[in-house]
């Protein structure tokens, strides 16, 4: 298989992850939310337990996307034959950032409803840390694909420079 399939297969791969986010960031967030609002209309800030939980659906969406926009752009790279370059690189290292950023929010998420709303959110708390514990995962993975890509490079150079 060559670069160009395999950059087409990754591109495809990444259109059809933003469809899913943006799917879920705008038709899945508000159903998620007000099915929130439904379990607990006891509470009394349930109007502002409804907007964190939209906001934070909207701005895990927006963190994915950036993701998924780095990951498209060494996609491109590498269909032009460009899969060793310093970009690629930064990106990873962008990736990793972006999912880090992420798990911490979905930390606060388990945390945050108990300080500010006062309530506890359940055993959905389990999924949460599930969830953080996977984008920390991937964060994982991407930093360490950049330091084997940045060691990479600096082979390629280093080659380059004796030829």
């Amino acid at each position: 298989m060559n670069q160009k399939r395999i950059s087409h297969l990754l591109i495809a791969a990444g259109a059809l992850a933003a469809a899913g986010i943006l799917a879920l960031a705008l038709l899945y967030a508000p159903a998620l939310a007000s099915a929130c609002l439904e379990a607990f209309k006891e509470t009394p800030n349930i109007q502002g337990l409804y907007r964190f939980g939209l906001a934070g659906v909207w701005t895990e969406s927006l963190i994915f996307l950036l993701a998924l926009a780095e990951y498209m752009l060494i996609s491109v790279r590498i269909g032009r034959n460009r899969s060793f370059c310093p970009e690629n690189v930064r990106g990873l290292r962008r990736i990793a950032l972006y999912l880090s950023v992420d798990g911490v929010l979905w930390l606060l998420a388990i945390i945050a409803p108990s300080f500010i709303f006062h309530i506890l959110i359940g055993p959905i708390w389990v999924l949460f840390l599930l969830i953080s514990m996977g984008t920390f995962a991937l964060a994982l993975l991407a930093w360490c694909l950049g330091g084997l890509l940045s060691r990479a490079v600096e082979i390629q150079r280093e080659n380059d420079l004796t030829v």
